[in-house]
């Protein structure tokens, strides 16, 4: 039986567990190929390029006795699901972010980051630090919420001391 092409958009697991999503099918200009264009759905957002037969081919399964997929790259049956989730969660972002804005108070501020530290993601954290001039320096949403934590203690510091 033969595969499927994958079409942008789609995202694909690789046998050692890792998400991808397929960007574009592009033609090697080497060999004139068909070649796979994918980036990881986590992290650093890496673009990939495989071979396409190499991309769909069946997984080696005496090198990888363990693994649980039938082919090196497996297209992810739980893709909408994945993608109704994600916009659900941008939609509880957005309101989270809509009700940080109309916060005046830097105490306050805090108190909003500390009760809906478990919603928080990097959209959020990105919309907040620019709408309070603050500059990122981290890398994991952790981190940005800690510095972002400090910033507004140290704030609310300068601007304590400042009134007296």
């Amino acid at each position: 039986m033969e595969r499927r092409i994958p079409k942008a958009g789609d995202i694909y697991r690789h046998f050692k567990g890792r998400r991808y999503k397929i960007l574009h099918i592009a033609t090697c200009t080497e060999t004139g190929g068909d070649m796979v264009i994918f980036e990881t759905v986590e992290g650093a957002h890496k673009i990939y390029a495989s071979d396409l037969e190499v991309f769909l081919s069946p997984l080696d399964t005496a090198k990888y006795p363990q693994a649980e997929q039938k082919y090196r790259f497996e297209l992810c049956r739980d893709l909408w699901e994945g993608h109704a989730a994600e916009l659900r969660r941008q939609g509880s972002t957005t309101a989270l972010i809509l009700k940080f804005l109309e916060l005046e108070d830097n105490g306050d501020r805090i108190k909003f980051l500390q009760r809906h530290q478990t919603e928080i993601d990097g959209r959020f954290l990105t919309a907040t630090a620019e709408s309070l001039e603050f500059v990122e320096n981290g890398e994991s949403v952790e981190e940005r919420f800690a510095a972002l934590m400090r910033f507004l203690r140290t704030k609310m510091k300068y601007e304590g001391s400042r009134l007296r």
